[in-house]
Parts: C-alpha cells; structure tokens; sequence
C-alpha cells in the first residue's frame, strides 16, 4: 500500500473546503472557495511566487509559468467545485477528506479536486528543480464547472480570447484508465477525450383548460405533456458511427480477437453490425446518437383541480452534426404545441486532431505511466470545461490519469467519492511527466 505522502495530506485538506457549485451564483457560499485559495497560497507557496497569477471573476484561478518562447503557450486545466454530498452513505464524512485503506475519501477527491492537487504537486516539483519549460505553460481552474462553467471557465475563455491568447492544445479532465471489457479487450483501455456531446436542457411548458376533475376537457396539460413525453421516448434517434467513434474502433480492432478485430477495423463497412453491438450496452450507446431524457416534470396545486399549465424538463445531450435548434424543431413536428425555455445550451465541441504534436506528447505520458494500457480516442457523452476553451485552441484533450473501475465511476457523483493513494501517485507522475515533456 502507498505511504501518505505530503501529496495526500494536501489532498485531504482540500476535501475539507465545501466547495459546492449551485447554478445560481447567489446560492454558493463563496466564502469556502476563497478559503480554498487561500489555503493554495499557504501550501504551494513558492509556485504563488514563481508564476504570474490572475483571478477571474474572483474566484476563476489562472497561472502563467512563463518559458523560454513566450510566443507559445499549453493550457492545463481542472475545477475545484464539487456536487452536493449527504452525510449518508458515506464510510467516512463527504467533506472530512479521510485517509483510510489507501484511499482519500471525499466529495471532489476523484472529480476533479485530485487533478488540481496533483498538478499543484507537480509544479512544485519542478520549480524546487528550477525547471525552466521551452514554452509558456498556463493554468486555469474553475470554481463551477459542475454547473456549466458560466462563471468560471467560460469568463476565463474569453480573458484569453480578449487578450489574444491562443493554446497549441488544452488538457482538461475527461477519460481515464478503464477495464477494457467494456470494449471486449482483455487489457485497460485509456480514453482520450477528443470530442463531447453538446448539452441543452430546456423547460417545456403545456397548456389545457382548467375545470373541475369530475368533468375533464378532452384535451389537460398534464395530459397533453405526457402524450408527448411518450412520443420522444417512443422515436429516439437513429444510432450513427462519428468519425470519432470510428477512430476508437479501429484504435481497439488490433487487440480483439478473430472476426471481431477484422470487424472494427472497418467500420465504415460494417456500420449496421457494429452499432447493434455498441447499442447493447448503455455507457457505448450513448455515444452513438442525440438522447433526450426528461429529468423533471411538474404541474397541479390540488388533487381535484386541472392545473392550467404543466412542465417537464428536458436533458438533451446533442451528438456531432445535430444542433439545439434542430432538436427542438423535431420536438415541435411531434405536433403537440408548447413553449420552450433555456436552461442550458451547449453545442457539441469539434474534434481534435488525432495526430497533433499534443495528442502525441499525452500518448507518449499514457505510455509511461500505464504501459499496460490500449491508448484511444473517444468521444464524451458528459461533459467539461475543456468546451469552453475551444474558442482560443484548436485542439483539446480529456484526459484523467488515474485507473478507476466501473464502481469508482459510480461514485464520482454519488456517495462514498474517493481517490485510491495509488491514483493519486500516478497523478502526480504523469503531470510531472507531461508537464517536463513539453516542447
């Protein structure tokens, strides 16, 4: 088992900090997240000496670590915002960062405070060696990217986009080391982010008369929002293979056996099959056609009374070539009228380049500190702030490097969130890594 290192001591410190994101700013308690910063400036003192810092919109966190050519710059990114956490559930408090059976327990500690940490941890490395990057290296963390990112990475984007600053590539969270079973592939599989979803929510409101339940009109809200929640759960999108979904099948063909390999390797010409196959298991189905999942509905003051009004609400995460617009245009040929407010919206990003100079660095790191693993790309069905970035960067990269198994995955939003001392370790070397790497 890995000692406690001063980087898990650090790590579980900041679990301490309740820095909870809500989508209304006026409902997150601010004071945590400068009680945050101040706790980075007490711990990583001499990175707050050597690098420039600038706050974004006060609590958006930027670093510039100036190199030798200033005319080039490498974005690294992570939020130290977390998701709400209840006390059940837990084997150890969600915000007491313990330490036990080589794990730090944790709101945060796996999503995505542990990145931060270890970036932190890697720097400061460096500079006690007195490393110098050939190239400007710059950081931003963002303090609600749980909720979209809208005060935080998207106000960060756009003071590089105001002050000219353009990245050769950005590295953000994203995929990780996984079981390769999900792929049919006996080794780990490290997904390389390459691509997300769009992401729209939108409220629907219907109307219908009001009255008494005893004498119902053909036509209730409630009714009319139900017949059309069953028409879009009845007519989902027909399933497709993106470039980028091909590029992580013919990545993984090679390590399959038999038919299968000799099937993924051509995608183009075995579409139908693959699909049939990929939309058996919910995690690759999603990556294959725009889903629209109603999270809330809502309607009525009394159990006797028809309700003027009802509303549902709508999470629609949009594959590559769809849109918003044209997802609610199919929404309004069902037939039934209603009208549709923004909550969120969120195009799908493009996708990077699979063989630029950054994409071949991060597979190089991969390859050293998880030789184990088949590198792919993939496209993300969640999603980060790395969308936001997009705009000052042609190329953006997810990537986690930490080995976590379907469980840890689970726990990322639920309850019982850690970060294994191992992961935390190898965190810390592939930054160092990556970070030393750049040219």
């Amino acid at each position: 088992m890995p000692n406690i290192t001063p980087a898990a001591e650090h790590l579980s410190q900041s679990l301490r900090f309740k820095t909870v994101s809500h989508e209304d700013i006026s409902q997150m308690d601010l004071s945590q997240f400068s009680a945050f910063e101040t706790f980075l400036v007490e711990t990583y003192p001499l990175l707050h000496e050597k690098l420039e810092k600038i706050r974004i919109n006060k609590h958006g966190l930027v670093f510039r670590w100036q190199g030798q050519d200033s005319s080039r710059r490498v974005l690294l990114t992570a939020h130290y915002d977390v998701v709400p956490a209840g006390d059940s559930g837990w084997p150890f408090p969600p915000f007491s960062g313990q330490i036990g059976d080589g794990k730090v327990y944790g709101r945060g500690s796996l999503d995505d405070k542990g990145s931060l940490i270890a970036i932190f941890e890697s720097v400061t490395a460096l500079l006690q060696e007195a490393y110098e990057p050939p190239v400007d290296i710059w950081f931003a963390f963002g303090f609600d990217e749980e909720v979209g990112g809208a005060h935080g990475a998207q106000k960060i984007a756009a003071y590089f986009l105001e002050q000219g600053l353009v990245f050769d590539y950005v590295l953000d969270e994203g995929g990780a080391v996984a079981d390769g079973a999900m792929m049919g592939i006996e080794k780990p599989v490290a997904v390389i982010g390459v691509a997300e979803k769009g992401n729209a929510s939108f409220r629907l409101t219907f109307k219908g008369d009001t009255g008494h339940s005893s004498t119902p009109p053909q036509k209730t809200a409630i009714g009319e929002m139900g017949r059309f929640i069953s028409a879009v759960v009845a007519n989902p999108q027909k399933p497709r293979l993106t470039e980028t979904v091909k590029a992580m099948l013919k990545a993984v063909a090679p390590h399959r056996k038999g038919i299968a390999g000799f099937v993924l390797a051509r995608p183009d010409l075995f579409a139908p099959v693959i699909i049939r196959i990929m939309m058996a298991n919910g995690q690759t189905a999603a990556m294959l056609s725009t889903t629209s999942v109603f999270t809330m509905t809502g309607g009525g003051t009394a159990h006797n009374v028809l309700p003027h009004t009802a509303e549902c609400t709508v999470n629609v995460r949009i594959l590559q070539d769809d849109s918003s617009d044209a997802v609610l245009k199919r929404f309004q040929e069902i037939g039934i009228p209603f009208t549709a407010e923004t909550i969120l919206r969120d195009e799908p990003t493009k996708a990077s380049d699979l063989d630029s100079q950054g994409m071949k660095h991060l597979k190089s790191c991969i390859a050293s500190v998880f030789p184990d693993a088949v590198i792919t790309p993939y496209l993300m069905t969640g999603g980060t702030d790395c969308r936001h970035y997009e705009q000052v960067t042609e190329n953006a990269y997810r990537f986690l490097p930490a080995r976590v198994s379907e469980r840890e995955l689970e726990l990322i939003h639920g309850d019982g969130e850690y970060l294994s001392l191992q992961n935390l370790q190898s965190m810390v070397e592939f930054y160092t890594l990556f970070l030393r790497g750049i040219t």
